[in-house]
């Protein structure tokens, strides 16, 4: 969904976990460069998980490093080299300046040193453009609203205009969720309450809005706002204005089906929420997606998307 890829906008960085720190040389971030190079290349996470701290180990996690790898590889190829910037020190705090070098460009490296034990890495990765994973979001999410409404015959456009704005509102809120619980908590923990309050959030608007309104539209309208017109307005912003690329980096095939499946529940989930306002609804429908929000985030699109399937049936079992 696009409110959980929006921070993605953002250049990729990872862990400023800068305590209290010193280095003994300004260089003593070249040993890890050079392993950094090699563990990025040859998928090797080994060869770099020596040289950081517990805390920092917690947060970049081998599959954490997949995830970075696997970006990076697509975005700027193999890694060639790097160069030493200089340092900046804030009381006993130093920070390492590197840039390296690939096949296609270059990014900058921050490192963070305490006691030669390295606590804190930040990468200046910048996805490319991705329009064709735009569009087959897009795409998905026209394709429920075609099916849905040959089934239907019946949508209120003020209902869909609401719902579209509901998820302009969820995309403020709910990015602060995903920064706040990657600053926070280690990846695991920051996973499973990013998708609880993201699930909490989402069906509580939803809701709230659907009393005595057309759950239907509504619904169908949040899938709108969230996976055409937020994904068209994030793009053209940030690619094209802000000049900080969009990440659209899953495969086509996920993103279609993510965007297509999302809009069907939103808008069957929604219904029955206008329908029946029963607590233990709400409460199924959120648990439901909390846990496909947690597959999606963990990388596990398609059993993510199983999840939502089965929401759908519940819906379309309680519709009757």
């Amino acid at each position: 969904m696009i409110m959980r890829k929006i921070p993605a906008v953002l250049p990729f960085i990872i862990l400023l976990l800068f305590h209290n720190v010193s280095a003994g040389s300004p260089h003593v971030g070249d040993d890890f460069m050079e392993r950094f190079i090699t563990a990025v290349n040859s998928d090797n996470y080994s060869l770099i998980e020596p040289y950081m701290s517990d805390q920092l180990k917690a947060q970049f996690t081998r599959d954490y490093f997949e995830e970075v790898r696997e970006l990076t590889l697509k975005n700027y190829g193999r890694l060639i080299s790097y160069t030493y910037e200089g340092n900046e020190t804030e009381g006993e705090i130093v920070r390492l300046k590197y840039t390296v070098k690939a096949e296609r460009g270059s990014f900058p490296v921050l490192l963070a040193y305490r006691d030669g034990k390295l606590v804190g890495l930040a990468l200046g990765i910048r996805p490319k453009p991705n329009p064709t994973g735009m569009m087959a979001s897009m795409g998905g999410t026209l394709l429920a609203l075609i099916g849905l409404y040959a089934w239907r015959r019946r949508l209120s456009l003020p209902e869909i205009a609401l719902g579209s704005a509901l998820a302009l509102a969820l995309s403020i809120v709910i990015p602060f969720y995903s920064i706040t619980g990657t600053l926070l908590l280690p990846r695991s923990a920051a996973i499973v309450i990013v998708s609880l309050l993201t699930s909490l959030t989402v069906e509580g608007g939803k809701y709230y809005l659907s009393k005595n309104r057309d759950g239907f539209s509504l619904g169908l309208g949040l899938g709108l706002g969230q996976f055409i017109l937020l994904a068209l307005g994030t793009f053209v912003a940030t690619n094209f204005i802000m000049k900080l690329p969009v990440s659209f980096t899953g495969s086509v095939v996920p993103l279609f089906l993510e965007a297509f499946i999302f809009t069907v529940f939103y808008a069957l989930s929604t219904e029955i929420y206008s329908r029946k306002r029963a607590l233990r609804f709400f409460l199924a429908f959120t648990a439901l997606e909390f846990l496909a929000l947690g597959l999606l985030n963990a990388g596990r699109v398609y059993e993510s998307l199983l999840f939502i399937t089965v929401g759908i049936g519940v819906a379309l079992k309680l519709r009757g």
